[in-house]
């Protein structure tokens, strides 16, 4: 396929099989790696698909986050991109100053602390999955409910609170959404935001992540906007993507028999399965944008000072530059995972807890149920066509 010079793409691109990425990310990035596409929101943006540019742009200072202006450009409308303070639309200093709070309680040591509760909760769900219904939905039975109880038990919020600032995210993130419900689901988010931030106003306990930022604020050492809006964000992003990202790689193995034979038969690899998937499925196609602080250019494409690019990880850790042969499935391969996360000062907080939660719950699944089948056949399983994370909608399996 080859692309016109000016044609502008409209999102959403068509989507692979089996939670892959565009295929017309491939032409892109051999025809036209800088190239115009344009948003839900009507705003129009530059497409990156090369590993060094997406790189290049997450390191560089003259691309900013900070998406609060009036005026700021939306992938769909006034999601969490433009909630003032959210540790997502910082920019270095701000954002090193809170993110300085909260890596104690999301890097490597917080990971391995929390693994124990994640494969209780594995293990509760899987009980009970297991005198249930066979067939069942794994997503509704395992995936999601996991996700959901290890936010809350990180956060130490109500299951049913966190419960419903699920539901509001998914309409934040829905591609299809009137653009006024995106904004009435940001409104509803910072509101409970600033009830559970009230509720740990009086006693809040640094050694948790809400607890750490309601403190450093009544210590002067962020700001009241810095608070709300990443207590927002903290809400927002520890159920979906790992949901995705989860179910997205249960598929992958249940369709690639020999590789998962070989992991169970050795579950030191289990480690290695994680990076790769982590490398084939990033939990999304797209990207938050970013904002040129400055004239600059791309591979000869002029990017003026105000104008947006989109860095898809997704389209990085499947350039063939970098990653040979980047379609299939290698649980032996010696790359990792990290670039799905980013890199810069924007790299994934929540990087060394994705890769445990991911672990242990593959590992405790596919130990608890080693019969464990699509009830389906693969093709049929229905995807989330509508939402800007890629996961099917059900997952029905048997044993």
């Amino acid at each position: 396929m080859t692309l016109p010079d000016t044609e502008v793409l409209q999102w959403p691109l068509p989507a692979g099989e089996h939670g892959t990425p565009p295929p017309l990310y491939a032409t892109l990035r051999r025809e036209r790696p800088v190239c115009p596409l344009r948003m839900p929101s009507g705003h129009t943006t530059w497409l990156l698909t090369r590993y060094d540019d997406i790189t290049d742009v997450l390191t560089d200072p003259r691309f900013s986050r900070n998406l609060v202006y009036p005026g700021a450009p939306r992938l769909i409308g006034e999601d969490f991109n433009s909630v003032p303070g959210g540790i997502f639309n910082l920019d270095p200093p701000r954002h090193t100053r809170v993110r300085q709070i909260l890596n104690p309680l999301f890097n490597r040591g917080a990971a391995e602390r929390s693994s124990g509760d994640i494969a209780a909760h594995a293990d509760d769900l899987l009980a009970a999955m297991a005198t249930g219904s066979n067939p069942t939905d794994l997503v509704d039975a395992y995936t999601a409910p996991l996700a959901l109880r290890v936010s809350c038990g990180l956060l130490r919020i109500a299951a049913d609170r966190r419960q419903a600032l699920h539901g509001f995210f998914r309409e934040q993130t829905s591609q299809n959404a009137d653009r006024a419900d995106v904004s009435a689901a940001t409104e509803r988010i910072g509101t409970l935001a600033a009830e559970i931030i009230a509720d740990k106003w009086s006693d809040p306990d640094p050694a948790e992540p809400i607890g750490a930022l309601v403190a450093a604020h009544q210590a002067d050492e962020i700001t009241s906007d810095e608070l709300h809006g990443t207590v927002s964000y903290l809400l927002v992003t520890g159920v979906e993507p790992l949901v995705s990202s989860l179910s997205t790689g249960i598929v992958t193995l249940l369709r690639h028999p020999d590789e998962l034979r070989a992991v169970r038969d050795d579950p030191r690899l289990w480690p290695a399965v994680v990076e790769e998937l982590l490398r084939l499925h990033h939990n999304g196609y797209l990207s938050n944008p970013r904002v040129a602080l400055e004239d600059t250019e791309i591979r000869g494409v002029p990017i003026r000072a105000g104008e947006t690019v989109v860095t898809p990880m997704i389209a990085a850790t499947w350039d063939p530059d970098h990653y040979r042969n980047p379609h299939r499935f290698d649980i032996h391969r010696r790359t990792d995972g990290s670039r799905t996360f980013g890199a810069g000062p924007h790299f994934c907080l929540g990087a060394s807890l994705a890769r445990a939660h991911l672990r242990i719950a593959f590992e405790t699944l596919f130990t608890r149920f080693p019969t464990l089948i699509l009830a389906i056949n693969a093709d049929e399983l229905p995807w989330d066509e509508d939402n800007l994370f890629t996961r099917p909608l059900a997952l029905p399996v048997a044993w």
